[in-house]
């Protein structure tokens, strides 16, 4: 559909992208489309039921792994704090903001933390896709692993967030 005064953008040229592949859909509303979804990467697309039912494995694996991966980084941290101290999630953690723990550490939990950030946003960015069957793929894929991995202590539950 041509917009008033822009002329079609006839002569603007394909902006770099592959002009033998459609571009990418991009929904700004809940869908459940399996045409040209694009998951993460331009190569990375959802066009068929096969490519749709390997994208949906492949994105609860990571919501899995991302569970998997934030109660390592939790046991690693229990492991470096003092010994008769536990890091609940209520309670402050000891080794936030004290300068007994050693700079390696902190680093590492700094590192590990950034690890984390960025996880959390690939998959907000799937999420984002609007897909409904991606978005099922996320929660289902951390709800697993959550379950499988969260086991232990009843206050050691922490909310999932991009940040």
């Amino acid at each position: 559909m041509d917009m008033p005064g822009h002329g079609g953008h006839g002569g603007h040229g394909d902006h770099g992208g592959d002009s033998s592949r459609p571009m990418c859909a991009m929904n700004m509303s809940l869908n459940w489309s399996t045409d040209n979804v694009c998951v993460l990467f331009d190569f990375w697309r959802v066009n068929s039921g096969t490519s749709l039912l390997f994208s949906v494995a492949a994105v609860f694996f990571l919501g899995y792994m991302y569970e998997l991966l934030r109660t390592r980084v939790r046991q690693w941290e229990q492991s470096m704090a003092p010994t008769g101290i536990s890091l609940s999630a209520g309670a402050e953690s000891p080794l936030v903001g004290s300068s007994t723990v050693p700079t390696s550490v902190r680093w590492k939990r700094a590192l590990f933390y950034g690890l984390l950030v960025a996880y959390s946003y690939l998959l907000m960015l799937i999420f984002m896709t609007y897909n409904g069957y991606l978005m099922l793929a996320v929660i289902g894929g951390t709800v697993a692993g959550h379950y499988s991995y969260s086991t232990d202590s009843w206050g050691a539950v922490r909310g999932a967030s991009c940040h």
